[in-house]
């Protein structure tokens, strides 16, 4: 009994030895597990037993103890056969190759679309439009059909610039795209959407471009520090630190560099003091060390900004704060030829050289509060100080020569706050809100030279000028949606006082001009959709007490559009609006007024109360093939003031002098075109189209003179994007032509500017990044031509995953030492030929550490 146990249970063991569990693992090249890989289990060619991975995992049970065969195949990997034996283990690994050929072949056959339309949003789908060699997110919009940047870094949509750039649906430094696209890497956006009707957190509508990013890049901290140092002890430091997550996103931005790289220039400044949805009325000086241009002599920038935005259905809050310092240097000469007919001393040869340096600072809060009865609380409150302190040294040459020395310091300072309350009513949204800005401007600027000054007996000349704004507003608003039409009502007041206090010391001369302003306004605006036609109309009654003289009149606005039912979104507009302004109050005041252009203003004819009224009317049609990513856009516009503020222009060779004085008319023509159009799978063409006609009518010497100055710019450029290429280009040239003419002496000039410009991009194995850019630029005026080439670009590299990259960057490297760029422009005097010293080119190299 005890022997047939024994052989029974080595029967047992003896079978379960050959019968087992095999585990098969499968992983691609990166060592990523790979699902739905087919698995078949051979013996002497034949099928035992097939399967598929599940989290890289296929199991089969009851496997004999023996040699086996297996084969792997999948669409997306090339098909494998492995030897096994499971006699000597029972767990196997498996690296699959991806099936490269396959791949392509079907990105052939098929056209990712581009585009996709749903209510007022606009998707785009990054990855039909990415070929690698992307650094930024501003690279990448570049590539976007109807998006693009301008000269100004702001993105634009159909030639429009868009209200705001959002991160993930939240604000990102207010209106200031270029902290979010040139700082954002462009491996981190998974999408961009584009909303035609934004609501901003006060309740007010604008566009806004949102990008929305990876899955990994949320919830942790990402960004990078970079430190590049070469010739002409050129160097750039730059950081950007930021996380995205559910307790809200936190970025940190910071810069140093001595190439010219501008983070702040004008049109984000005069940004910076606008409050949300209100137009300011306010015209301060731009500072002037904010130059963006790059025809600077040398130029260091230092620049430190912190973020921290929230946005739930409850609450949302924003916050941020931006510095920046700037020193630069400037360098010119200047030839000036007089008209035919002026005395020959107002031609005149000039060297100047020019220092700025200072600094701007904004900081703002935006909080808002959601109630459960969908009312909401809104609060801005934002403080922008500047310092601006310029030295410029002038020596001209004409009949006899004169220095002057010319130095201007400006401290600003300027404090706005508003709060909005919004609670639904039955079937209407009442609106309150109040707003308050403060402002302190105050300027000293000093001239000398070493003759007397502007037809005075003396050779120095200081004068103080002090301006002190304080505005206040409160708006009621009352919005209403019904079958018939959506209609909006709103009623406010304004007021505002501005002193401007003017002295100059030499001559004890002190004038005060002041602006007090209380205004009514009533607004009506009435919206109508009737099928495929979009109507709205507004009606603004305007009353101002200005200086205790009361005016009164109406601005209105009426806008159609209609947008045919077809497969490609096509849009025609038609819209007509009206506006009324006052003088600013440096246009008011009588007696002397220095600038530090070497000119002086007066008032003649100017008074508070009048007004100046402009009539805009705009037409536009845009078709939008979203599947292929084409686009038309075509606007029109015509702008008429009528009376406008001109001015009698009285030269005086070595200076001028302007006297502003009410004028009969002055009008624009503009005709902008964008096309984009993607001529084969790989190859889209990006054409642009802009002209701008400006008729103006002043006075020379109090002699009537019609002016009109005509501009024409048309470029193309033809991008590539090779999905399978490691390199990639951008071919195109751009024709710029100006031309001037005035009835009084009879006078035409003109200027041509041509550029070709080739750009190459590499992506090599996902590791060298590198980009490349030549520029032929031909200037052509009557007296001058000159052929420059341009040459400047970056490589990085950096293996993939690794937390280190090598950068090598040049800039304009055939002109190490120096380089002059030639401008031509027109006075109501004469021509002038100017030589201005420009960046000198640079090597640098660095190394940029990720997080």
């Amino acid at each position: 009994m005890r022997q047939l146990i024994t052989i029974l249970l080595f029967f047992v063991l003896g079978f379960l030895g050959k019968s087992q569990t095999l585990e098969i693992n499968v992983k691609n090249e990166k060592g990523d597990d790979i699902d739905n890989i087919n698995i078949q289990l051979i013996k002497d060619e034949k099928l035992l037993d097939f399967t598929k991975t599940n989290n890289g995992k296929a199991i089969f049970k009851n496997v004999a103890s023996d040699i086996f065969r297996l084969k792997l195949t999948s669409v997306f990997y090339k098909t494998k056969f492995i030897e096994i034996d499971t006699r000597k283990k029972s767990t196997f690994h498996i690296i699959l190759d991806s099936q490269i050929t396959e791949i392509a072949e079907v990105e052939i056959k098929t056209r990712p679309k581009i585009a996709f339309l749903k209510n007022d949003t606009i998707s785009f789908n990054v990855k039909a439009i990415k070929d690698g060699s992307e650094r930024t997110t501003e690279d990448l919009i570049r590539k976007v059909p109807g998006l693009d940047i301008n000269e100004n870094g702001k993105v634009t949509f159909k030639g429009n610039t868009v209200g705001q750039v959002l991160v993930e649906g939240n604000d990102f430094f207010g209106k200031n795209h270029k902290l979010s696209t040139q700082n954002i890497s462009a491996d981190m956006i998974d999408g961009i959407d584009f909303f035609k009707n934004y609501t901003t957190m006060s309740g007010g509508s604008s566009t806004a471009l949102n990008l929305k990013l990876k899955e990994e890049f949320r919830g942790k901290i990402n960004g990078n520090v970079e430190g590049s140092y070469g010739t002409k002890k050129s160097y750039l430091f730059h950081t950007n630190l930021f996380k995205f997550g559910k307790s809200g996103n936190l970025a940190f931005i910071g810069d140093a560099n001595s190439v010219a790289k501008n983070p702040i220039n004008d049109v984000d400044f005069y940004e910076m003091n606008s409050q949300d949805d209100v137009e300011s009325g306010t015209n301060i000086e731009v500072p002037s060390f904010l130059n963006n241009d790059g025809l600077v002599k040398s130029k260091e920038n230092q620049l430190g900004a912190l973020q921290y935005s929230k946005n739930t259905d409850k609450i949302s809050v924003t916050a941020f704060s931006v510095f920046n310092n700037a020193q630069l240097k400037k360098q010119s000469s200047t030839q000036r030829i007089a008209f035919a007919g002026q005395p020959q001393d107002f031609n005149f040869f000039e060297r100047k050289g020019e220092s700025n340096r200072g600094y701007l600072g904004t900081s703002q809060i935006k909080v808002k509060k959601v109630f459960d009865d969908k009312s909401f609380l809104y609060f801005n409150s934002g403080y922008t100080p500047t310092e601006d302190n310029f030295d410029q040294s002038i020596e001209r040459i004409s009949s006899d020569s004169q220095f002057f020395n010319i130095r201007n310091n400006i401290i600003n300072n300027r404090f706005n706050n508003s709060i909005t309350w919004s609670k639904p009513v039955n079937s209407f949204d009442l609106k309150l809100s109040a707003r308050t800005l403060n402002e302190s401007y105050h300027e000293n600027l000093e001239f000398s030279s070493d003759k007397n000054l502007f037809l005075s007996s003396s050779k120095n000349i200081s004068q103080i000028n002090t301006i002190k704004l304080n505005q206040y507003g409160f708006d009621i608003q009352v919005k209403n949606k019904n079958k018939w039409a959506n209609f909006n009502f709103s009623s406010g007041i304004f007021y505002k006082r501005d002193d401007s206090d003017l002295s100059v010391i030499q001559t004890d001369n002190r004038e005060n001009v002041r602006l007090n302003v209380n205004q009514y306004l009533n607004t009506l605006t009435l919206q109508r959709k009737f099928g495929t036609v979009d109507l709205s109309a507004s009606l603004t009654s305007n009353i101002m007490d200005i200086n205790t003289i009361q005016t009164s009149n109406f601005e209105n606005n009426f806008k159609i559009k209609f947008s045919p039912k077809s497969k490609l979104n096509t849009e025609f507009e038609f819209e007509y609006k009206s506006k009324y302004r006052e003088p600013d109050l440096k246009l008011l005041h009588y007696n002397t007024l220095y600038a530090k252009s070497l000119a002086f203003s007066q008032n003649i004819s100017l008074a508070p109360e009048i007004l100046n009224k402009t009539d805009t009317y705009k037409l536009t049609w845009s078709q939008f093939n979203m599947s292929k990513g084409n686009l038309t856009f075509i606007l029109l516009s015509y702008d008429r003031l009528k009376p406008n503020f001109t001015t009698n222009f009285i030269s005086y060779g070595a200076f001028s002098k302007v006297e502003n004085r009410l004028g009969d008319f002055q009008d624009r023509w503009f005709l902008f075109f964008s096309n984009s159009q993607r001529i084969t799978q790989n190859l889209m063409l990006k054409s642009k189209l802009m002209a701008t006609v400006n008729n103006g009518n002043n006075f020379i010497d109090n002699n009537p003179n019609v002016s009109r100055n005509t501009s024409f710019e048309w470029s193309q450029k033809l991008i590539s994007n090779f999905k399978n290429l490691p390199f990639q280009f951008d071919l195109g040239y751009s024709l710029n032509k100006s031309y001037f003419e005035q009835s009084y002496y009879n006078t035409k000039t003109s200027i041509h500017n041509t550029k070709f410009s080739l750009g190459l991009n590499s992506n090599i194995k996902k590791e060298w990044i590198g980009n490349l850019l030549g520029e032929y630029l031909i200037q052509k005026t009557s007296t001058n031509r000159i052929n420059t080439f341009l040459l400047g670009g970056q490589v990085s590299y950096r293996k993939e995953k690794s937390l280190f990259e090598y950068n090598v960057l040049f800039n304009n490297i055939l002109n190490l030492n120096s380089f002059n760029y030639i401008n031509s422009f027109v006075g109501q005097s004469g021509t002038n030929e100017q030589s201005i010293t420009a960046l000198h080119g640079y090597i640098m190299g660095g190394l940029k550490v990720y997080f």
